[in-house]
Parts: structure tokens; C-alpha cells; sequence
């Protein structure tokens, strides 16, 4: 009775047993599937990717555990530990000769993606473990050496790499020792002593103790220790010191946040006085990096512009540039890299050719990294047109022409107008039709396309395909452009008509000039009636006398609204529409007017009720359009911008944008200081009312003690070269170069040190140096005041001074003003005085006061 008791509770557990184990199996089947259908739905995925590759490790199927990983390896690069995973489950079950060479290729493809020293070791082991009597010690060496190259100046693990080739060389003196072959002996000795030597002259962590191994070594083999050995150790490790700070910042960071820190740790190695400048360790810095923060765009493009420079080695710099695209597919500037490098290092087109292919298949954040992409490519194709025959040449024309009107298409079709808001690969393709082919009907046919895309009413547009009509066209062609231009309504009529007087003078006769100036006139008879009708245009003409003056705003005049054809109105380009409203005929809507305003001088828009949705944009290049400030600020929604203009239409480098949104001004903000067209573009709120406007100017202006102001710099000297010359004295807060409207060094800089200590050591040090055969001037920060316009007196203007009249009047009384004379000598007695009251203070002076003597 209790046997047969037993018996059914025994069945009865493994029953359970069986249907627990069949639920697990059925669930995990579930999850397997529906990861699967993810990944098919998004193959980009790449955390469903991972999920899946330790779902199927659980459920223990191999087969298709190597399909995942072969499928997220043919998609992204592996990290180390997928790397390690994978091989070491493949190591497991190996068992014949074709399964061992093909983890040896494993192992190949895995030490490629990143560097990993745990890789290596398991590459390494794996080698030894299936090492042959007869070829087997050469391979292993050969395979030792390449991970030294890779990974030996791996200051925390790189000693790891050494040890286990001494080890190995080790286990080989001892099965020589067995032998009576004294010669081996000696040159295996001194194989492994050379080894030493090398690990030694290495800066290592642990290096202490490998020198004391090394003797301990010497003395059981009875050799005398070497001079030059000790020197080297003791090189390596003043090194290993020195850079000890910069392994301690990585090692006190999670991996994520070590980019500043291996930043500053590369600019140091990189640096001839400090680091030594030695290729190998930067590039095995970089690969550290790489290995801990591989998404980063910029950490990839300054390692190729090193390797480029320094390694010149055609497959390493290729295989670099294609890991970079693998880790950051959606960064177009290193998919341009790529193209650039594959074009110099002599690959073939087609090679060239997937690569932009590949390249097209990634996705990109924006309009602008796509058309960057097309454009690098196309100037690729122009470039194959050079040295080829005639034949050849027609061919490779019409790729150009097939891969701009791709560009084209894709672009419009993705982003509408907003694709190529200021037609640019339209206007590449124009200056190419017209220099290399000279199909000017071509050229024709494509200016009305960009004419009629809603740019038509900017004059430059004009003025650039006149140009090009009078440089390659016909004379018949340039008077009907001018005369179209001239009857559309443009921000600046007033260019167009001179610009044809002046051609008239040159190339035309009598009735032509006539005619135009006569069309001039019409048209500016015509402005002139609309200015009328709206005195507060942007583009009034005033008399002489008030071109002359700086026009102040009239506070008492009332405001009025602009006439479309006013230049102080916005008209707004198409952008893309998620609801697909677009017009069917054209992909670009009609530009519509905004109701911002300017006062009657030009220099103010009206944003009454508006301010919280509009900033204030200056510093700009005068050459900079709307269109290109709207580009700069496409990412943070649409916007209508107007830069204010004088009498002449010429940009005075500021202006004003209108958001949609009050929200989008902060983000607007953030873009304060970036780059449009090489100059920083100053983004500030916008503030109406003059009487609550905050001063422009953006720096203190009483003397600050831990900032240097230093002049007489090398116009060449950038702001990391400055960095170079004063981190020495102590850590630097800020590097300020002053430069002129064009971008160009004044050779002025400010320089902002974190304390005043690290200032005065700076400025001691450093006045009256010599920096690329120029001296320079360094002294205590203290910028000049600026004084209320309310407090300047004004007064008529002087007539010239002595020193500049006409040789005729001397001799003769001259008018060297019209300031009356009283207040001529209330003026000198006051700076007299002035000058008695305060001696300006040099440096010496400065560091008198600094280091305590005054």
C-alpha cells in the first residue's frame, strides 16, 4: 500500500515537473517570437537585437542563437562582452579542426570592432591551447606582437598582454632546459630578457612589481642586471607619474562620462613639451576612447584628421572611416569623411560609389546633413571629368546631371521647399552647366525653377544669374533679365538699376543706356508712390541730409501696417507639412506676408504684443541673408526673420525673428554664439523699449584680477594655441580671441583664470614674450566704460586739424574749428587736469600691486 503510495506521488511530481518545463519552453518561445517580429518591424533596434541574443543563450538553441548574432554583427559592431560571449559558447563545443579556424575568424572580426584586452587574452589562449608542435611558437609570437601593437600602452590592463607572452616564453625555456642545447637556452634567456626590457619602457600600472620580478628573474638565471634597462624603467615610470592624474579622472567616471577627460588626456600626449607627441600612445589613447564611448561623432573625426595627418597608411585610415560610419550612421559629416578619404587613398568609383549608396541607406536628422552628403558626392563626379577624353567625359556629365536630379527629387519629396530653401544644389548645377557644358538654354530653363521657388524677390538671386548670363550667355539675354528683375518686386530695386546702368556703360550704346535709366526711372517713380503711400518702409529714400544722419526713432509716431511690397515685411517659405496640404502644381506655397513692422528708420521691428515670441539677433557678417540666419534656426520651428538694413539696402549685421511659438524662444536662445558663416551670432531676447533695454555690451568693465588681457598676438594664433600658452600658470576658466567682422584675429585675447594667484604667475611669466617672432603685451583685464550717449555732449563738426590742411593755407590763419573758443579752452583746461588726477597704471605697476609692494 505505501509502495504504491510512493510510487503515484513520484509520477505525480514528475508530471508537474514536465508541464512547469513545458509552460517555461512555451513562454519563452512567446518572447522569442515577439522580439523577433520587433526586430522585423524596426531592424535598427538594436536593444531588441541584444534581448534576443540572451533570450536564445537561455533556451540553450544554437543554431539560432548564431543567426542573431551574425544578423546584429552585419548591422552594428559587437561590444566586447557580446564579442566574448559568443566565442566563448562557440569554444565549448568545438571539437574538429574547421570549427577551431572558424573561431580563429571570429576572433579576427572581434579585436576589429574595438579594443578589448580581455579579447586579445582570449584570442591568445585559444591560439596556445591549438598550437602544433612544428609552426605552432612562431604563430603565437606573430599573434603576441600584434596584441602589443594594439593594446600594450594600455596603461591599466596593458601589462596583462605582457605577461602572458613571458609566461609563454617561460614555458619555452623550460622544455629547452630539458635538452643540452646551451645556444637555444642563451637565445631563449635573452628572448625573454629582451621582453622585460620592452614591458619596462612601457608606462604600466603594476610596474613596480614587474621590475622587481625582473630581478628576481635575473638573479635565479644568474645574468647581470643592464644599465640601459634600469634607465628605461625609470623613464616609464616618471611617465606613468605624470600621467597618473589623467588615469585616475578616467577611472573615477562611469565610461559614458569620459570624454572631457580623454579629450584633455590626448591634447597632453598630443603636446611635444608635455606628452611627447608619440603616435602610437595617442592612437592607442583614441582606441580607448572608441572602446568606452563609441558614439560619439567627434571623438571620430579628430582621430581620423590624426591618423590622416600623421599615420598616412591608406587601409588604416579606410578601416578607421568605415568603423566611424558603423558606430555613428547617422552622422553625414563622417559619412563625407569616408567619401573624401576613399577618394584620396585611390579607391575605385565603384568602391566610392557603395559607399554612398550605403551612406543613403542611414538616416539624418535633417535636410541640410542629406544635401551635404549630395553635394560632396557630386563634386566627386565633377571631379572625375578632369584628364578624361572626350567620349568619357559626356558620359560621366550625364551622372552628374542623373545624381543632382536625384538630390533634387529626394528632398523635395522628404521635406518639400524646406529641403533646399535656398536651392543650392540648383545653383551648383547652374554655374556647372554654364563652366563645363555651356548649355546656357539649360541654365536658363533652371534659373526660372529657383526664380519661381520664391526667390525671386531677393535681388541677389537676380544679380547671380546675370552674371552668369554676362560671363558665359549673350547680351540680348542680360538686358531681358535685367528688365525682368527689374519689374519684379525685389528687396533692393535700386542694385538691380545701377547694376544695369553700369553694364549699359560698358557694353551697350546710346538707346540702350537711355532705355534703361529711362526703365530705371519708371520703376523708381514707382517705388517712390508705394514709399508714399507708407512712409515707414525699410527702404525709404530720403534727402542727402538725412541719409547723412543717424535716423533716431520718433516714439510720437504713430505705427502703421507695411505694404506687401515693402522690404519691412516677411514673407515665409514653404515648410513641411504633416498633414500633406500642399498644392498640388507646386511643392512651394505662396510666401505670405507677417505683420512685423520697422520705424521709419530701419532700425526697429515692431513687437508690440509680440516679445515673448521674438529674439534679437547681432554680430552677423553683413554678407548673411535671412534665408541663412532661418537655416540657423530651422531646428527650432518656424520662424520669420528681417535683418535691418540702411538707406542703401546694405545689412547692419543685426535683425529680429518672429517665432510661432512663445515656447521656441528659449531654445532659440540656447543658440546664442553659434556659427553662421563663420561668425558667432549673438541671440538675445527682444526688447522694444529703449528705456528697459539692457546695455549691449556683455563684459564687465572694472578690473578683474584673475583675467589677462594680452594684445600683440600672431593673427594666425587660435584660441586652443593661447590655451596652450597659459595653462601652464593654472587652470583656465574661459579664452576669449577678439576678432573683426570677417571672423579674422585682431590679435587681441582675453584670457580668465580661475583664480588671481594663477593670473599673476600668468602675467609675470608671460608679458613681453615672443610668440612666432611677435612680442606680446599681456596685462590685467580692465575693458574701457561706456559712457551714457545722454552724457556726450554733441557739438558741431571740427574742421581738419593742422597737421592735415592744404599746404596753401599755412602761413594764413587756419579754422582748425568751429567750436567756440570758449568752450575750446574749458575742453583743455579739463583734460589737463584730467590727465594730473589719473596716471594710467602699466604692468609694472600691475604687478607691484599683485605681488603685495604698493
Amino acid at each position: 500500500m505505501d509502495v504504491d503510495s510512493d510510487s503515484s506521488s513520484s509520477s505525480s511530481s514528475d508530471s508537474n515537473d514536465e508541464e512547469l518545463e513545458k509552460y517555461k519552453q512555451d513562454e519563452m518561445k512567446k518572447k522569442i517570437d515577439a522580439l523577433e517580429n520587433k526586430i522585423l518591424i524596426n531592424p535598427s533596434d538594436y536593444d531588441a537585437h541584444v534581448e534576443l541574443i540572451e533570450v536564445l543563450r537561455c533556451a540553450d538553441d544554437l543554431d539560432q542563437l548564431r543567426a542573431a548574432r551574425k544578423r546584429l554583427n552585419d548591422k552594428y559592431p559587437l561590444s566586447a562582452n557580446l564579442w566574448l560571449d559568443w566565442i566563448k559558447d562557440e569554444i565549448a563545443i568545438v571539437t574538429t579542426d574547421e570549427e577551431k579556424d572558424n573561431i580563429i575568424k571570429l576572433c579576427e572580426k572581434a579585436v576589429k570592432d574595438y579594443l578589448s584586452i580581455d579579447l586579445w587574452l582570449e584570442y591568445v589562449q585559444f591560439s596556445i591551447g591549438c598550437m602544433s608542435d612544428t609552426t605552432g611558437t612562431d604563430i603565437i609570437r606573430e599573434l603576441m606582437e600584434r596584441a602589443l601593437t594594439a593594446g600594450g600602452l594600455h596603461v591599466p590592463n596593458g601589462n596583462v598582454l605582457f605577461e602572458v607572452y613571458n609566461e609563454f616564453e617561460k614555458l619555452i625555456l623550460m622544455s629547452l632546459k630539458q635538452g643540452t642545447d646551451e645556444k637555444a637556452i642563451n637565445d631563449q634567456k635573452r628572448r625573454i630578457n629582451n621582453l622585460y626590457r620592452r614591458q619596462l619602457s612601457v608606462p604600466l600600472f603594476d610596474m613596480e612589481n614587474t621590475y622587481a620580478e625582473y630581478q628576481q628573474w635575473l638573479t635565479a638565471e644568474n645574468l647581470e642586471k643592464e644599465k640601459s634597462t634600469v634607465d628605461a624603467y625609470n623613464k616609464a615610470f616618471s611617465k606613468l607619474q605624470q600621467i597618473q592624474v589623467f588615469e585616475d579622472r578616467l577611472l573615477s567616471k562611469e565610461a559614458k562620462d569620459r570624454l572631457e577627460s580623454y579629450e584633455e588626456y590626448i591634447r597632453w600626449e598630443k603636446n611635444p613639451k608635455e606628452g611627447g607627441n608619440k603616435p602610437s600612445r595617442i592612437i592607442c589613447l583614441y582606441e580607448r576612447a572608441i572602446a568606452d564611448i563609441p558614439l560619439t561623432q567627434t571623438l571620430w573625426a579628430d582621430y581620423i584628421d590624426y591618423i590622416v595627418v600623421t599615420i598616412k597608411e591608406a587601409d588604416f585610415i579606410l578601416a578607421t572611416c568605415k568603423r566611424s560610419v558603423d558606430n555613428c550612421t547617422w552622422s553625414s559629416d563622417l559619412w563625407i569623411i569616408y567619401l573624401t578619404q576613399a577618394e584620396a587613398n585611390n579607391q575605385s568609383h565603384e568602391e566610392i560609389t557603395a559607399i554612398m549608396e550605403k551612406a543613403l541607406s542611414s538616416w539624418f536628422s535633417s535636410p541640410a546633413e542629406y544635401r551635404s552628403l549630395y553635394l560632396s558626392y557630386i563634386f566627386y563626379l565633377r571631379r572625375r571629368l578632369n584628364n578624361t577624353d572626350a567620349e568619357t567625359k559626356l558620359k560621366r556629365i550625364e551622372d552628374i546631371r542623373s545624381m543632382l536630379e536625384q538630390g533634387q527629387k529626394f528632398l523635395l519629396e522628404s521635406y518639400g521647399y524646406s529641403g533646399d530653401p535656398n536651392c543650392e544644389l540648383l545653383l551648383w548645377w547652374t554655374d556647372f552647366e554654364a563652366i563645363i557644358t555651356g548649355d546656357m538654354e539649360r541654365v536658363r530653363n533652371m534659373w526660372n525653377e529657383i526664380l519661381n521657388a520664391g526667390l525671386n524677390q531677393y535681388s541677389s538671386y537676380w544679380m547671380k544669374y546675370i552674371n552668369i548670363e554676362i560671363q558665359f550667355g549673350d547680351q540680348k539675354h542680360v538686358r531681358k533679365i535685367f528688365a525682368r528683375a527689374l519689374m519684379t518686386n525685389t528687396d533692393l530695386p535700386e542694385t538691380i538699376g545701377t547694376e544695369w546702368i553700369r553694364y549699359e556703360t560698358l557694353y551697350g550704346d546710346l538707346d540702350t543706356l537711355l532705355n534703361c535709366k529711362e526703365k530705371y526711372k519708371t520703376k523708381m517713380k514707382q517705388v517712390q508712390e508705394t514709399h508714399e503711400k507708407d512712409p515707414k518702409t525699410e527702404n525709404k529714400i530720403g534727402t542727402k541730409e538725412k541719409e547723412a544722419k543717424k535716423r533716431k526713432w520718433d516714439e510720437k509716431e504713430p505705427t502703421k501696417t507695411h505694404n506687401e511690397k515693402s522690404n519691412g515685411n516677411f514673407k515665409v517659405p514653404y515648410a513641411k507639412n504633416d498633414n500633406k496640404q500642399e498644392s498640388e502644381s507646386s511643392p512651394v506655397k505662396k510666401f505670405k506676408t507677417t505683420e512685423i513692422n520697422l520705424d521709419k528708420g530701419g532700425r526697429h521691428m515692431e513687437v508690440e504684443g509680440k516679445e515673448n515670441r521674438s529674439v534679437f539677433v547681432s554680430n552677423l557678417d553683413f554678407a548673411v541673408t535671412e534665408l541663412e540666419v532661418k537655416d540657423a534656426l530651422s531646428s527650432v520651428g518656424h520662424c520669420e526673420v528681417l535683418l535691418v538694413r540702411d538707406f542703401k539696402g546694405r545689412s547692419k549685421g543685426f535683425g529680429y525673428v518672429l517665432f510661432e511659438k512663445p515656447e521656441m524662444v528659449e531654445e532659440a536662445l540656447k543658440k546664442d554664439r553659434e556659427s553662421v558663416n563663420n561668425r558667432p551670432m549673438f541671440v538675445s531676447k527682444c526688447q522694444p523699449d529703449k528705456q528697459s533695454r539692457s546695455s549691449g555690451l556683455r563684459f564687465p568693465t572694472e578690473l578683474e584680477k584673475n583675467k589677462l588681457f594680452v594684445k600683440g598676438l600672431p593673427f594666425t594664433c587660435t584660441k586652443t594655441d593661447i590655451e596652450n600658452i597659459f595653462k601652464p600658470y593654472g587652470a583656465l576658466k574661459d579664452v576669449r580671441v577678439v576678432t573683426f567682422r570677417n571672423g579674422h584675429s585682431k590679435g587681441l585675447a582675453y584670457v580668465d583664470f580661475e583664480d588671481e594667484v594663477s593670473a599673476a604667475q600668468a602675467l609675470l611669466k608671460t608679458d613681453n614674450t615672443i610668440i612666432k617672432d611677435r612680442t606680446i603685451s599681456v596685462a590685467l583685464s580692465r575693458p574701457p566704460e561706456r559712457r551714457d550717449p545722454s552724457e556726450i555732449k554733441s557739438y558741431p563738426p571740427v574742421a581738419k586739424f593742422k597737421s592735415q590742411a592744404s599746404p596753401l593755407l599755412l602761413g594764413r590763419r587756419a579754422k582748425l574749428s568751429f567750436t567756440p573758443s570758449v568752450l575750446q579752452k574749458k575742453s583743455a583746461q579739463t583734460a589737463s587736469t584730467s590727465a594730473d588726477d589719473k596716471t594710467p597704471l602699466n604692468n609694472d605697476d600691475f604687478r607691484k600691486m599683485l605681488l603685495g609692494s604698493k
